[in-house]
């Protein structure tokens, strides 16, 4: 990443763009004007706008939509470098209408100005959609930052003026009276406004499934798992106004509930509909840290980000999986956490000075050498050889059934998954609340080396 020091500076490149289309822009005008033009044949030309309003032209030449991409990407530069939180399509429009602003009405502009306009572009503008929540227990409205909220449908139809009207214009399918109805549970997901029609919606739904998978994640097997259902309308609050709009064409959830091999469980003839639904009753620590990994927070260590992906392989198996599958991604999410290159973690080694010839680096030494640290703290590794078997016989489970088709055993199924299950949350629990490593190779040292 570039020094903030040697950033260019972004109001003297908008001048200077401003600058060059102006003077293109006056250049076809000029050529326009002559009996012989015909803007058709013009091969400079990459786009003529039209203000009806004031019957102008705006003549956009290649050069200068260049000059606009290069300019696009400074700005990527210096918002990324300073950690600016922004999207792209949506400063890309701010600035184009900024910029054909002031040369179509050929308005007096000076580093001042532009660089109030800049400070305006850092704020992002966002909008709201809402989902239903599906199979979850709910108790009361919460706030998760300022990006999650859970609501019920009752409440969110009081905060919608002439909702009943609305309602009613928006499903045309007879089976589907209301978009809304009060016992609804909806998820409400703010993201940035891209300006780009169905990218900012899509970009809330994949957000809103990683939620969903988290919250399956925190309550576990034991619960019936959440689903996340589309509407048949987009639900967007913008600026506190809510509003229905652009069909998304969906009635279905995107992740389907998850199916057992043989019906329900084979091992315990347990009816999953019969579980508990899951809420929010989970350990309180975890509210503030939701929103941080939904959003890929820069505030999370490398090693705490893992985790974050960890949790959405698990969430995502408990919504959409049979055990055979649930079982693959719980070994996906230790993999996710603490697994490294074999061949890089030696090199490392041996160029800090840290190698010894009675080290192992293989991929299940390092599982069961970190779950031991986290999960079996003080107890003595002569205790902890049969456990150790265990992590191996599962490791070389997932490899068969991966490679050479191996079913995963009917007996003990359940039993097995929320044995892993416990393990990894237990080791997701312990990176992300005592922040003792920052990354996994610091984990594997603490781990390996006394």
């Amino acid at each position: 990443m570039a020094e903030v020091k040697n950033l260019p500076n972004l109001a003297k490149q908008i001048q200077k763009t401003i600058g060059k289309i102006s003077r293109e822009n006056e250049e076809v005008q000029r050529r326009a004007t002559m009996e012989d033009y015909d803007m058709r044949k013009d091969s400079t030309l990459y786009q003529v706008k039209f203000d009806t309003l004031h019957h102008k032209e705006l003549f956009i030449t290649k050069s200068a939509h260049k000059s606009f991409d290069r300019l696009l990407e400074k700005v990527q530069l210096v918002f990324t470098a300073k950690n600016i939180e922004y999207d792209i399509d949506q400063v890309s429009t701010k600035l184009e209408k900024f910029i054909e602003d002031v040369v179509s009405n050929n308005k007096s502009y000076d580093l001042g100005m532009i660089s109030n306009f800049i400070e305006g572009i850092k704020t992002p503008e966002y909008v709201i959609y809402f989902f239903r929540l599906f199979n979850f227990k709910y108790e009361e409205r919460v706030n998760l930052g300022f990006n999650i909220l859970i609501v019920s449908g009752q409440e969110l139809l009081q905060d919608i003026p002439n909702a009943e009207d609305l309602n009613l214009k928006a499903e045309e399918r007879p089976k589907f009276k209301q978009l809304i109805r009060s016992n609804d549970i909806l998820l409400g997901v703010s993201v940035i406004d891209s300006g780009k029609k169905d990218t900012s919606y899509y970009r809330a739904l994949e957000s809103a499934n990683n939620i969903n998978n988290i919250i399956n994640f925190l309550n576990g097997f034991n619960h019936r798992a959440s689903q996340i259902l589309e509407l048949s309308q987009h639900i967007v609050q913008e600026d506190g106004i809510y509003q229905f709009k652009n069909k998304s064409g969906h009635f279905f959830n995107k992740q389907t509930p998850g199916i057992l091999e043989g019906g329900w469980s084979t091992s315990t003839g347990i009816n999953p509909y019969k579980r508990h639904k899951v809420d929010m009753n989970f350990d309180k620590r975890w509210l503030p840290i939701i929103p941080l990994i939904a959003g890929d927070s820069s505030e999370l260590t490398p090693l705490q980000k893992q985790c974050a992906r960890a949790i959405d392989w698990i969430g995502d198996g408990m919504v959409n999986s049979n055990q055979t599958k649930q079982f693959l991604q719980i070994m996906i999410s230790l993999e996710t956490m603490i697994e490294q290159d074999t061949d890089k973690l030696k090199s490392r080694l041996k160029k800090d000075k840290l190698w010894k010839d009675d080290l192992s680096v293989s991929i299940e030494d390092q599982l069961v050498s970190i779950i031991n640290l986290i999960c079996y703290p003080g107890v003595p590794l002569k205790q902890l050889k049969k456990n150790d078997a265990a992590i191996k016989m599962a490791y070389g489970l997932r490899s068969r059934i991966t490679h050479d088709g191996e079913k995963f055993p009917l007996i003990d199924a359940t039993m097995m998954l929320d044995r892993w299950y416990s393990l990894v949350y237990t080791i997701v629990t312990g990176i992300m609340f005592t922040r003792r490593w920052t990354n996994v190779y610091d984990l594997w040292k603490a781990a390996n080396l006394k």
